[in-house]
């Protein structure tokens, strides 16, 4: 490949935006010919500039990697390479495990990104692509570390989640739960904004279940297979909580 690699960076924080894009120019192998801190310019973006490769911040508000991936497939059958950029191991578990993909963490650095774009000229060369579909289906899912190793969660099937020291336990059925070795501010972070709410310090609910806000108990009342799980919510959340349940 003699021409070096053409990049779009979509990334929310302006700060990581502005280092990457340095680092990339920088670099010599790349240069950026594209970026945007808006996730809905994205797939826009990247159509118009069809670039060699994009790095994806994961967690941005609006919509994240993941799903301007997906809409990004709709459009074009074979996207540029697609390199994840975030904050968070968690999410880089999941893009690394599903193979091809590439991912890196931030604060970027200048040996690790090297590492990536010569990846990508070498899959370039062999005509080596990305799983993308497998990816995307395993964004439906959660990964998280626990003592023995990874833990895969399907979203739909937790019931709440509490905190326990610097460890989060996850809530299956009245007899099955899981401990990860997240804080529970961390495991937030990965959880679908559409379904899951914090309603304490301690404790965050599947809305999907919520049967019964009690706001003289300051309760939660849970739910699955004919079984009640009662959690207890903060009055400060209570508001926020009957509001996010209207919407839906």
């Amino acid at each position: 490949m003699n021409r070096i690699l053409e990049a779009v960076i979509v990334e929310d924080e302006f700060d990581s935006l502005e280092l990457l894009q340095k680092l990339i120019n920088e670099n010599g192998l790349a240069r950026v010919t594209g970026s945007t801190s808006d996730p809905s310019k994205a797939v826009n973006l990247i159509c118009t500039s069809n670039p060699d490769i994009m790095f994806l911040d994961i967690r941005m508000p609006g919509k994240n990697g993941f799903e301007i991936l997906d809409d990004l497939l709709r459009i074009k059958t074979t996207p540029p390479y697609v390199v994840f950029t975030t904050a968070f191991d968690e999410y880089a578990i999941k893009a690394f495990d599903y193979a091809a993909f590439d991912y890196l963490l931030k604060p970027v650095e200048p040996k690790r990104l090297n590492e990536t774009l010569l990846r990508c000229i070498e899959n370039k060369q062999s005509g080596t692509r990305q799983g993308t579909a497998r990816l995307l289906d395993s964004y439906k899912k959660l990964f998280f570390r626990n003592v023995s190793g990874v833990l895969i969660v399907d979203p739909a099937e937790v019931i709440y989640i509490q905190a326990d020291g610097n460890y989060s336990v996850f809530h299956f059925s009245e007899c099955k739960t899981e401990t990860v070795t997240s804080l529970l501010h961390r495991v937030e972070k990965q959880l679908p904004d559409d379904s899951f709410f914090r309603v304490s310090r301690s404790g965050i609910i599947n809305t999907r279940y919520l049967k019964k806000i009690n706001t003289r108990l300051l309760q939660c009342v849970l739910v699955k297979n004919d079984r009640e799980f009662k959690i207890e919510i903060s009055r400060d959340r209570v508001k926020e909580l009957i509001d996010k349940m209207k919407l839906q």
